[in-house]
């Protein structure tokens, strides 16, 4: 049985767990642009995947067919690693920490100027 949560301890939850897109891009374009990169990044693989295939039809010395299969495996292992990868929001605690020292710098300045 859980127990009861005061209002207070709600809010500092709310705070831990809610996300906010401060990628600086709208964010249903990110719902778009996420598919577009995943799919970009498994066409590179791919294409890595098809030239090792459309090497191993040929018939080559053994030793090139050993450095371009290396070459290409290489290839496909830097796809992986530096294929699109989802970065998570940030939490609404940081978010309006940040909204209040931009605020404070802000209005800092005017009250210099």
């Amino acid at each position: 049985m859980s127990r009861v949560k005061n209002p207070q301890e709600k809010k500092r939850l709310s705070y831990e767990k809610d996300r906010r897109n401060c990628y600086g891009e709208n964010d249903k374009s990110s719902r778009k642009n996420i598919r577009r990169n995943k799919k970009l990044s498994s066409k590179s693989f791919r294409n890595c995947s098809a030239q090792l295939a459309r090497l191993s039809s040929h018939e080559i010395e053994a030793d090139f067919s050993c450095e371009l299969e290396s070459k290409v495996l290489s290839g496909e292992k830097l796809s992986r690693l530096k294929g699109f990868r989802k970065v998570p929001d940030q939490s609404l605690k940081e978010h309006i920490q940040n909204q209040e020292r931009w605020r404070g710098l802000r209005y800092g300045r005017r009250a210099n100027s």
